[in-house]
């Protein structure tokens, strides 16, 4: 295994299932209410979303599905939010993410930087990760497993790219697919969380490959926006921002 593979999988370790801190029992969520009612929470990310018509998405819902009857069953479900499957996505780049509205203006030179710098992105059209772990930290998810360093080498390097074109450095890439979030617990419940989720925490869900990248406006973490989206693998570019006539919020 190479060094970069290395490291990312000892990364990855910290997020699995068995691995969960214990933090501070608590309403513990930014982004959501104790109601599981999802809080404003503006930014611009990187995404690559799950298509609605693959594998991966199909057996993702249906792995969410059964994760929320299992946690139901024990009694366990207030604990948690569950993500609309429509916004299933693994996260490149952050940009900006706050409480905060984000201006027109913002969003605009966002949007002029993606659509100079996605048609620079050669040689990023077969990029490809597994889904297997079940992870958990504020977030409940599925962790993005590469099967060799030339692939996670890619995937970083893109990562670079993007990072370098927007001028951001934000948190270190470490693919994953969000299912729910964890609202609050105490540490009784999180033992039986942990029970409960435990028969969910090794199963290949399939693969994916990401080959279409959207420039993503988001106001809550159920609702998001395609402002800029480019096909990896034929280069084809759609702006819809400059194409609309800008009707999400911002301030």
């Amino acid at each position: 295994m190479g060094e970069s593979l290395q490291v990312y999988q000892n990364r990855l370790e910290a997020w699995k299932l068995d691995q969960f801190p214990g933090q501070t029992p608590g309403d513990i969520s930014q982004k959501f209410g104790p109601d599981g009612v999802a809080k404003p929470y503006y930014g611009l990310t990187i995404v690559a979303f799950i298509e609605p018509s693959s594998v991966l998405y199909q057996n993702l819902c249906d792995y969410q599905t059964r994760i929320k009857r299992a946690l139901t069953s024990a009694g366990l479900d207030s604990h948690f939010t569950f993500l609309e499957p429509g916004s299933f996505h693994m996260t490149l780049c952050d940009i900006v993410a706050g409480p905060l509205p984000l201006s027109a203006e913002h969003i605009d030179g966002a949007v002029n930087i993606a659509a100079k710098l996605f048609p620079e992105l050669e040689g990023y059209g077969e990029l490809a990760c597994q889904y297997s772990d079940l992870g958990l930290d504020m977030s409940l998810m599925q962790l993005a497993d590469f099967d060799s360093e030339r692939s996670l080498l890619q995937c970083l390097h893109l990562e670079r790219a993007l990072k370098q074109g927007f001028g951001v450095n934000e948190r270190s890439f470490l693919g994953h697919i969000s299912l729910a979030y964890l609202l609050g617990y105490s540490k009784e419940a999180l033992k039986q969380i942990l029970k409960s989720l435990s028969p969910f925490s090794k199963e290949i869900l399939g693969e994916f490959k990401m080959n279409k990248l959207s420039l993503c406006y988001f106001s809550d973490m159920n609702t998001y926006e395609d402002l800029v989206s480019i096909d990896l693998l034929d280069g084809y570019l759609e702006n819809f921002w400059k194409n609309s006539n800008h009707g999400v919020n911002h301030a």
